[in-house]
């Protein structure tokens, strides 16, 4: 286990000459702000944040955080209204920019290689002045940079690396996960990679960490966090905000995929564990008798605008909620969905169901025996449609068996849209729905990426799952 993380840590250390030319670029991006905000009379700090100013950025990434500090008495309209658009403006001038818009907005400016996030923020004596959710991040720099030696930076790489490998990293509403910063603050806590995977391997939800040093303090901060969290199954308390939850947004998938694989890699370490993006070579004949006897469906979206990230993501997945429900509602049982998206021209939905054809008899439940007018209703309406029943059972539940609205799953996602596209940008946008099959399933071999996700979602099991076997 020493030796495999030994050569993980040397493989995903950025070179002197990353360290360089990240530096180089950011120099470029601070002097030309500075001066062009100091030209339209605001005198800014421009600094680096997030994980390259923390030093646990991993070998090949490009991605740096600008933050542009402004004076705190600009008034928060003023800074994201006319102080923003002199930011954008100004990027514009150095390279390619896109509008980003999370609980505040930001630009992304693509120079050379590097995408840069350049934030508007206030310029803070102290986390209790926050006024924006980004004003906590040059304290997180300060916090981070306060607890970690060198040595932990490496084992914050290994975590990092291990958590992207097996898809969990990334706290935004795509993924669902554990954000880097969450990653730092585990590493703070536990001491180094090997000791937070073996607790990680332990815990049961829902799961508290302490880290904020005394324990009477957190105890009455986790009793706050639960009244304003009560969804969360991880609680790990912010050093520099306690009254928020870096976990917010985990998902039960991702708490558990992370229990499960920090358990496998003890029990057999092996150096997949670390490697992003590995999948099985699956021919076409093995994939046609992987769906044999399976009901797999995809219901493939346009996107006709160019939507913000958290703005796609959480639609999609707002819209496949729905589409489960709906076709819960009309008696066939969802077995998985997921979702993904280019984040350009295409989104998808992918669902497995028991069947995708219905044609034997629906069990209708009638209401409760008390309430007697619906009750009544219930039985006038199944007599008149000549099913069977209605009956009282064992239970004394009302109960009748009738013909189904809709046989056809296909039949039913395409009629019933309505019931599902209510998302804002996905409300006129009808889905093409197909059932993938046998005779289907080499149209999509054309599109790699469209056809990775549907082979993941047909074959399921991860590559790491099959180190847990020893």
């Amino acid at each position: 286990m020493n030796t495999i993380e030994e050569l993980i840590i040397e493989r995903i250390k950025p070179t002197q000459d990353e360290y360089q030319y990240l530096e180089e670029i950011f120099t470029r991006i601070k002097n030309h702000l500075e001066n062009y905000l100091r030209k339209h009379g605001v005198e800014v700090e421009v600094t680096l944040q997030g994980s390259v100013a923390h030093d646990t950025w991993l070998h090949g990434d490009r991605d740096i955080d600008v933050f542009i500090l402004f004076p705190k008495n600009i008034e928060i309209n003023e800074l994201r209204d006319k102080y923003f658009k002199l930011v954008a403006k100004a990027c514009s001038e150095i390279g390619l920019v896109e509008f980003r818009y999370a609980e505040h907005p930001y630009v992304r400016l693509k120079l050379d290689s590097v995408e840069a996030d350049i934030v508007p923020a206030y310029k803070l004596n102290s986390p209790n002045e926050i006024r924006t959710a980004v004003d906590r991040t040059p304290f997180h720099t300060m916090y981070v940079n306060s607890k970690l030696t060198r040595e932990m930076k490496n084992e914050v790489r290994l975590l990092k690396k291990f958590m992207k490998s097996i898809g969990v990293y990334g706290a935004e509403i795509k993924t669902k996960g554990f954000s880097g910063y969450v990653v730092e603050l585990l590493i703070i806590h536990y001491g180094n990679f090997r000791k937070a995977v073996e607790e990680i391997s332990k815990w049961r939800a829902p799961v508290y960490l302490n880290t904020l040093g005394s324990e009477e303090e957190f105890r009455k901060i986790i009793r706050k966090l639960r009244v304003k969290y009560r969804d969360s199954i991880i609680y790990i308390p912010d050093p520099v905000d306690p009254m928020r939850n870096t976990t917010a947004n985990v998902s039960m998938r991702n708490f558990v995929k992370l229990v499960l694989a920090s358990n496998c890699y003890l029990k057999n370490p092996d150096p997949l564990f670390f490697e992003e993006g590995v999948r099985r070579n699956i021919n076409l004949d093995e994939l046609n008798k992987l769906v044999r006897n399976r009901c797999i469906l995809i219901l493939y979206f346009n996107l006709y605008e160019k939507l913000a990230p958290d703005v796609l993501w959480g639609e999609l997945w707002r819209t496949c909620d729905r589409v489960v429900k709906v076709i819960l509602n009309h008696g066939f049982n969802v077995i998985d969905y997921n979702v993904w998206s280019d984040e350009k021209n295409r989104a998808i939905i992918l669902l497995e169901l028991d069947e995708c054809v219905k044609n034997y008899l629906k069990l209708y439940k009638g209401p409760e025996y008390w309430s007697i007018n619906r009750v009544l209703d219930y039985i006038i309406k199944h007599i008149e449609k000549k099913s069977i029943g209605p009956w009282i059972d064992n239970n004394g539940s009302l109960v009748a068996l009738g013909t189904r609205k809709f046989t056809d799953i296909r039949e039913l996602l395409i009629n019933r849209a309505f019931e599902y596209l209510v998302a804002p940008h996905f409300r006129n946008n009808k889905p093409i729905v197909k059932i993938i099959n046998h005779e289907n399933i080499s149209d999509f071999i054309g599109d790699d990426e469209l056809f990775q996700q549907i082979q993941d979602f047909i074959v399921k099991r991860p590559v790491w799952m099959e180190k847990c076997i020893g």
